[in-house]
């Protein structure tokens, strides 16, 4: 970076951006994820940020700070986390055949997956070693093979008439759009 000069931009901007970031994610712990993973763009395009004039670092900067919220924003979207409030009965104490059962009936792809996480216990990281997969790749499938067993256990009859099984969506447009 040029000497000296990403520092005295930090400190000026560091406030600007925080409220701009706030504005596109209307959440603060949000709006700080969006805002630090943009500085650290920032400091990986060394290259750009020292070619582009002084005057034009503040709009450049804006457009990282907002890819990066809108990033966050698309990558909250693909998780669908399991309903907390859903609490399945179990079929029998101690007899998790049942439940077995459906996770072994279900398509390759998320079968093998939710065996190695649900029965073996495997970490993410260690899920995707042994399948030659990305981590991305692991969490997106495992959470689609979560909203895939939720529906096979409501179609085996674990289920409560009153309970909603649909992830709950937090309200609130997409950032910066």
């Amino acid at each position: 970076m040029e000497q000296g000069a990403f520092l005295p931009f930090y400190e000026q901007h560091k406030e600007t951006l925080y409220h701009y970031a706030c504005t596109l994610t209307a959440n603060a712990h949000q709006a700080e994820d969006a805002l630090q993973t943009a500085w650290l763009s920032c400091l990986r395009q060394e290259e750009t940020f020292d070619a582009l004039p002084p005057d034009k670092r503040l709009a450049w900067m804006s457009v990282v700070v907002k890819n990066a919220a809108r990033s966050l924003w698309r990558q909250e979207q693909r998780y669908a986390p399991w309903d907390e409030t859903w609490d399945m009965p179990a079929p029998t104490p101690g007899d998790p055949q049942p439940i077995v059962a459906v996770i072994q009936a279900m398509p390759e792809p998320y079968r093998r997956l939710l065996e190695l996480k649900f029965l073996l216990e495997w970490s993410n990281k260690e899920i995707a070693k042994h399948l030659g997969l990305s981590q991305t790749a692991v969490s997106t499938r495992l959470n689609r093979g979560r909203k895939l067993l939720q529906e096979r256990l409501r179609e085996e009859g674990y289920d409560y008439e009153s309970i909603p099984f649909r992830a709950k969506k937090e309200a609130g447009s997409k950032p910066g759009g």
